[in-house]
């Protein structure tokens, strides 16, 4: 039932009205970017009916105001404000993949969304929680060579290439998430249309810096080179949203950072079979398997040893329609809420949730719902082991 909102009878009907501004409904549409036929289809009106109840000239019945709330993912206190709420920056440098415009569709903004509310319960916790850990990350300079500062970083963190190999091939991902979230950055996953990009960065005033990676990009190795690309926009302090576009400078600087960092050359003097003294035509299951071995896309370590000079330009195009699909779960697999909900929200969030509890900052109905799931024991059991695995993964042993 609607807190606080109180419904009238409009004289010549006897259906409920809710007194709502249609200021603020036109705002939730256009902040959702949704066109006026789009929101219309999502509500069951007609463009007119939905454009009448925008301009003030007619107001929802109770029934119809719910259905706000659910079309725009927008909580239904917020709908019944008297004006628009003020708005959240956005984040900086768009750019979508083919290079086109930023395309701010409905289900990125959701997840911009309901990252910035993620980010305001860390906020919260920061200021209540004494022993919130600090931020303090390395600050890299935009003009010197990426390769060398990529390659710094590397060692910085303290992961060997030994230790890169060894990792089992399906937690190449897991592992670096880990590591980065351990050094003080929150990384979520969320689905939202590849239009808008493969992955954002946000570091706002008062908020732990946190990356966001795109769950619908085609694999975990890809997801790898999104994550360390983001992680040098962070450590340029130049956050924002990317497609990996090499055109601008920004976007090749965390290029060329993210395949120093993740793909050194002593790493790949030992996955390849040889190292040539020019551009060579590598055979192309040789790269996949080299690939697999360093936990990267194979398009990517492709455009690596291009810029190496070790293979002709446009090599990498041979690996670019050639996706690496995660497996899909069996039909009779149930999907796990609490597990795929740990998953998106990963370490940082959830120890800095648990570890508040554990100091007796918040209660557990509070962590629960931080957490987005019930204060159960079997749940809340779930998530400390989700921990347990979560700081092991993060060990550079």
């Amino acid at each position: 039932m609607l807190s606080g909102a109180r419904a009238v009878i409009s004289p010549d009907s006897k259906m409920a009205k809710v007194p709502v501004q249609g200021a603020v409904l036109r705002w939730a549409r256009e902040f959702r970017g949704l066109s006026l036929d789009e929101a219309a289809s999502r509500l069951g009106l007609t463009a007119s009916e939905l454009q009448e109840v925008e301009s003030g000239i007619r107001q929802p019945s109770l029934t119809q105001f719910e259905k706000f709330g659910t079309a725009y993912r927008l909580p239904r206190c917020t709908l019944f404000r008297k004006t628009p709420p003020e708005e959240p920056p956005k984040p900086t440098d768009f750019r979508t993949i083919g290079g086109v415009g930023h395309h701010d569709s409905f289900d990125f903004g959701v997840a911009e969304s309901r990252i910035r509310s993620f980010q305001s319960v860390l906020r919260l916790l920061r200021f209540e929680d004494e022993e919130f850990p600090p931020v303090e990350l390395r600050h890299y300079d935009f003009n010197a060579s990426a390769f060398t500062q990529g390659g710094a970083e590397r060692n910085a963190i303290g992961v060997s290439v030994e230790a890169q190999l060894s990792w089992k091939s399906d937690e190449g991902f897991r592992r670096w998430r880990a590591i980065i979230e351990h050094i003080g950055i929150a990384v979520y996953l969320q689905n939202f249309s590849l239009d808008a990009g493969r992955a954002f960065s946000l570091w706002e005033k008062e908020e732990p810096p946190a990356i966001i990676i795109n769950k619908a990009d085609h694999s975990p190795n890809a997801w790898t080179y999104s994550l360390v690309h983001e992680y040098a926009h962070l450590l340029i302090r130049k956050p924002g949203l990317s497609d990996l576009n090499p055109k601008n400078p920004i976007e090749a600087f965390c290029n060329r950072f993210a395949a120093a960092f993740l793909m050194p050359i002593d790493a790949l003097k030992l996955v390849l079979p040889s190292w040539p003294n020019q551009p060579i035509s590598w055979d192309v299951g040789t790269v996949w398997n080299a690939a697999g071995r360093l936990k990267v896309s194979a398009q990517a370590l492709a455009i690596r040893l291009e810029e190496l000079n070790k293979a002709s330009s446009g090599f990498n195009q041979l690996f670019a329609t050639r996706g690496n699909p995660r497996a899909k779960p069996s039909p009779d697999q149930r999907p796990d809420f609490v597990r795929t909900r740990l998953s998106e929200l990963g370490g940082y969030y959830t120890e800095s949730v648990i570890g508040a509890l554990d100091r007796e900052v918040i209660d557990v109905v509070h962590a629960s719902q931080a957490l987005g799931f019930s204060p159960s024991p079997n749940s809340m059991g779930k998530a400390r082991k989700y921990l347990d695995r979560y700081r092991e993964l993060a060990s550079v042993e």
